[in-house]
């Protein structure tokens, strides 16, 4: 986000009506939320705000006032293509980088365009190693009086630092746009974690955490390199397990001081793919709140695979056990804005459907998604809707099943074992192994099983690992190893009725029993025509390259 972010902070360093006179980088208001004062430009008028629970799938916008100076008519465009609802940016990490006036103005015209005006924030500086200016000489970084985190790799970033005060100056930011603009939703941008990559794992070593990890979970000096051991080499211990611990408590209270900053503010995290404990973000405890679900893949060079789109949906089916469905967010982005292709970005909206994730959310960083693109979201954002309004409510069922247990959560890696969700064989999430079927473990938790600190109540197991124990069959993760695997139990699926894809080529197939529904996504970038068997019944269908379908299932019954 280099680019995007020191061309929007240099536009505002020399141009903006900047608050607090000429600095770009006003610190937050003193003046501390009032409770009893009435709010000086009310987003919502008195007893119409009500907190998000989507009955229906709906889509959004996230968005930056610098898009307005682009295009003027992006309301409209978004409005016209499907769009109902959009965020817009105010606080970013220490500072109101725009003016109340602009920030006022463009609320107002975003509500003159009919969509329901919605705030975030990017709370912390954004992690991953995506903003690091240190070396070009301009501002961007958080206020001086905040504390950057020390990795246990000796590296700094200033993407994690929550330590004191950076919790209270954001509670402090709420209230300030709470006086302003009275209720509203407030989304905590995704470098709300202490990981830099979904794949390691976090956490701060400076002498203050040190001192506190240490105290908290009881433990001598001495055990300090013993701690930072079994995290260097992600060993799943005890002691792994309570440096994770600590990080996740000092998160969720991070979270609980936004959340408690006004009560007619609705706080919301936004979770980057494949999220979770190791990242100091313990999933349940975030069940009531807004909550984007991980996605990646934001260039056509990342998402463009196989693979990758089964991770992707892996991440989504993942977080959906954690989260309400009309409180549920995708996280739809493309960044670069113009890295992704259009027919990329509205593939993307199967796999919200298949996973009941009512909110759709665009997202382009602080560039807008370019006015072309909005023809081709507008028709499959059309077709996304209809098909997801017969699978409210409802869950995907199957053999083969998708389970990412608490080994894989703590330890450090985020690729799962995802590759089997697409070969056309119904799949269901699991809490727990169940005791039916195939599960498929990621390498966490198959060396659990090994250990024996995991067991199956009758469920076949799948690794890609070897089992000495002979705990779990070895199928590597492609799909010449799985197909093969797949016809040594299509027989099972035939006997019971289990419909699946009969040709061997790269289908997601969701079935949904309890609504009479098959829904069908195409991840290749070709044409496809297959059959859908159940028993001696077949149905053939077509698909276009990325494209997807609901089918009824009294066609094959």
């Amino acid at each position: 986000m280099r680019h995007t972010r020191r061309s929007f902070l240099k536009q505002a360093a020399l141009g903006s009506n900047v608050l607090f006179g000429a600095s770009a980088f006003a610190p937050i208001s003193n003046r501390l939320w009032a409770g009893d004062s009435a709010p000086q430009f009310p987003l919502f008028a008195e007893g119409e705000y009500r907190k998000i629970d989507a009955q229906e799938r709906s889509y959004h916008i996230s968005c930056s006032p610098d898009m307005f100076d682009v295009n003027g008519d992006f309301p409209e465009i978004w409005r016209d293509a499907g769009v109902t609802d959009a965020w817009l940016c105010t606080w970013f990490y220490g500072y109101f980088p725009y003016s109340w006036e602009k920030i006022d103005n463009l609320l107002g015209r975003i509500k003159s365009a009919g969509l329901r005006p919605h705030l975030i924030s990017v709370p912390f500086c954004h992690g991953g190693g995506a903003l690091d200016p240190r070396s070009e000489g301009f501002p961007n970084l958080p206020p001086k009086h905040w504390k950057i985190a020390r990795r246990w790799d000796g590296s700094e970033n200033w993407g994690f630092s929550w330590h004191s005060p950076t919790d209270v100056e954001g509670a402090k930011a709420i209230r300030t746009l709470a006086a302003r603009y009275g209720a509203f939703d407030f989304f905590l941008d995704d470098d709300f974690r202490f990981a830099s990559t979904p794949d390691l794992i976090g956490g701060c070593v400076c002498d203050e955490c040190r001192r506190d990890f240490l105290a908290k979970s009881g433990l001598e000096e001495s055990r300090w390199d013993e701690v930072l051991d079994d995290v260097r080499n992600n060993s799943e211990t005890p002691l792994l397990h309570a440096w994770v611990d600590y990080f996740c408590d000092r998160l969720t209270q991070c979270f609980r001081t936004y959340r408690d900053a006004v009560s007619t503010v609705d706080v919301g995290i936004m979770v980057m793919y494949m999220g979770c404990e190791r990242a100091g973000i313990r999933l349940d405890d975030y069940k009531d709140a807004l909550f984007r679900v991980g996605e990646g893949g934001f260039s056509d060079g990342w998402y463009g695979t196989e693979k990758f789109k089964t991770i992707e949906l892996y991440s989504s089916l993942f977080h959906r056990r954690f989260c309400q469905p009309g409180r549920a967010f995708s996280e739809t982005t493309v960044f670069p804005e113009k890295s992704l292709s259009a027919e990329n970005m509205a593939s993307k909206l199967a796999v919200s459907t298949i996973c009941d994730v009512r909110n759709t959310c665009f997202m382009s960083g602080l560039v807008p998604i370019a006015a072309e693109n909005w023809p081709v979201l507008k028709e499959r954002m059309a077709r996304e809707k209809t098909a997801h309004a017969k699978l409210l409510g409802a869950k995907p069922k199957g053999p083969f099943k998708h389970f990412y247990g608490v080994s894989s959560r703590y330890c450090a890696g985020a690729n799962a074992y995802s590759l089997f969700l697409a070969l056309g064989v119904p799949f269901e999430v699991c809490d727990e192994i169940p005791s039916d079927g195939w599960t498929f473990l990621s390498d966490p938790d198959a060396l659990a099983v090994e250990r024996g600190s995991l067991t199956s109540p009758g469920s076949k197991l799948v690794a890609r690992l070897e089992s000495s124990a002979g705990r779990f069959a070895k199928v590597d993760e492609e799909f010449d190893a799985l197909f093969e695997f797949r016809r040594s139990i299509v027989t099972t699926l035939q006997e019971n009725l289990i419909p699946y894809v009969e040709e061997e080529i790269p289908i997601v197939l969701a079935w949904y029993p309890d609504v009479n529904s098959l829904y069908v996504w195409n991840i290749s970038n070709e044409e496809k025509t297959f059959h859908i068997r159940r028993g001696d019944r077949l149905a053939a269908i077509k698909l276009g390259a990325l494209d997807s379908q609901l089918a009824d299932l009294k066609a094959i019954s």
